[in-house]
C-alpha cells in the first residue's frame, strides 16, 4: 500500500486556513465550475503523464513501461469557489476534484484532487498557494528490486504537491511569475525504494503583445531524491535532476474563439551512480505540442477541442514512446 504525507498536507491546509480567516464574509461570493472532457489516446500508459506535462501540472510525473493501447478516457470534474475580501485584498479559496476514468483500462482509472488559494497583496500582485493529491495511480506492470527475484508487480504511486507562485504585473505589457513547488511520492510496498521528495523553482515571463495576442516563456528546474539513491541492495535510483523550457502564444481569433498553441521541451537526467542500476548514465528528452481551442458560447458556457503530441527519447530504448491524444469538452460556471 501507498503511505500518505499526512503531516506536510496538514501543515499547508492550516496555511490555508489562516490566509482564509482574515477575509469579510460580508463580500463573499460562491460559484462552481462543472467541466466535463473526453479525450483519446494511442497510449493508455503514459497518458496521464503526457497530460501533466505542463508546469501548472506536474512535469515529473513518473511514467510506465509503454504498452502503446488505446482508449478512450472520460475526465469529469467539479470546482467550487469562494471569492471574498480580506484585509489584504481579493481572494479566491477552491476545491476541485477530478477523475479520469479509462473506457476499456480501468485499472489506470484514478483522482485528482485540489485546494487552492489565490490571494491579491495589490493591484499588480498575486500570490497563489495549491495543494494537490494524486492518490494510488496505477503505472503499469513492472520488474520489482526488493525480493531480488526481478518479479512483475502492479507498480503505483500516491503524489502529493505544494505549489506557490508570486506573480507580479511589471508594466502594462509584461507580467513576471516566480514558481516553487515540493513534492512528495510515495510508491506502494513493492517499490518503496521509489519514494521521492523533489522540490522545483523557475521563472515565467508574459508579454501582452496586443489585446489578442500574447506570449508567455518560462523555465524550471526540479531536483528529486529518492530513498534509494546508494542503495547497492536493490540497485533501484531514481533520483533526477530535470529541466524544462515552455513557449505559449494566447491568440483571441473573434471575440467567442481563442486558440492557445504550446510547446514543451523536457529533459530529465538520472543521478544514480548504481553499477547494477538501469538508471545509471539514463536520460530522457520529452517534445510535446499543443494546439487548443476554446469556444464561448455565453458568459457561462463554453466548448474545448484539443490536439496533444508527445515524444519521448531514452538512453533506455523501452522506454521511448510517442503519444497523441485528442479531447473534446465543454465547461459550465454557476
Amino acid at each position: 500500500m501507498a503511505r500518505c504525507a499526512v503531516r506536510p498536507s496538514l501543515s499547508y491546509s492550516l496555511s490555508f486556513l489562516l490566509l482564509f480567516g482574515v477575509t469579510h464574509n460580508a463580500r463573499a461570493e460562491w460559484s462552481a465550475v462543472a467541466e466535463s472532457k473526453v479525450s483519446y489516446t494511442d497510449d493508455v500508459t503514459n497518458f496521464s503523464a503526457s497530460r501533466r506535462l505542463k508546469f501548472s501540472e506536474d512535469p515529473s510525473l513518473p511514467t510506465g513501461v509503454p504498452a502503446k493501447l488505446s482508449d478512450v478516457i472520460w475526465d469529469p470534474s467539479l470546482e467550487v469557489i469562494r471569492s471574498s475580501v480580506s484585509t489584504l485584498g481579493p481572494n479566491e479559496l477552491s476545491v476541485k476534484a477530478q477523475g479520469i476514468i479509462f473506457t476499456n483500462n480501468p485499472i489506470f482509472n484514478h483522482g485528482d484532487y485540489r485546494l487552492q488559494f489565490k490571494q491579491g497583496l495589490s493591484p499588480d500582485t498575486l500570490l497563489l498557494l495549491r495543494y494537490r493529491n494524486v492518490p494510488n495511480q496505477f503505472l503499469g506492470p513492472n520488474f520489482e528490486h526488493r525480493t531480488g527475484n526481478s518479479l512483475i508487480e502492479e507498480e503505483r504511486v500516491s503524489s502529493h504537491t505544494w505549489r506557490t507562485e508570486l506573480e507580479h504585473r511589471v508594466s502594462e505589457s509584461w507580467t513576471l511569475t516566480l514558481i516553487g513547488r515540493y513534492g512528495l511520492r510515495f510508491y506502494n510496498d513493492a517499490f518503496a525504494e521509489r519514494d521521492t521528495k523533489l522540490w522545483t523553482v523557475g521563472p515565467q515571463v508574459r508579454y501582452l503583445v496586443n489585446s489578442r495576442m500574447a506570449l508567455s516563456l518560462g523555465y524550471i528546474y526540479e531536483r528529486g531524491l529518492a530513498d534509494g539513491r546508494g542503495n547497492t541492495q536493490f540497485n533501484d535510483d531514481v533520483s533526477y535532476r530535470l529541466h524544462a523550457i515552455s513557449v505559449e502564444t494566447d491568440l483571441s481569433l473573434i471575440e467567442s474563439l481563442s486558440l492557445r498553441l504550446a510547446y514543451l521541451y523536457r529533459r530529465k537526467d538520472f543521478t544514480s551512480d548504481l553499477l547494477g542500476d538501469t538508471h545509471l548514465n539514463r536520460h530522457d528528452d520529452s517534445h510535446q505540442g499543443m494546439a487548443e481551442f476554446r469556444y464561448r458560447l455565453n458568459p457561462a458556457t463554453s466548448l474545448l477541442l484539443s490536439f496533444q503530441r508527445t515524444q519521448r527519447t531514452s538512453t533506455v530504448v523501452t522506454r521511448d514512446f510517442n503519444d497523441t491524444i485528442y479531447s473534446l469538452g465543454g465547461s459550465y460556471r454557476f
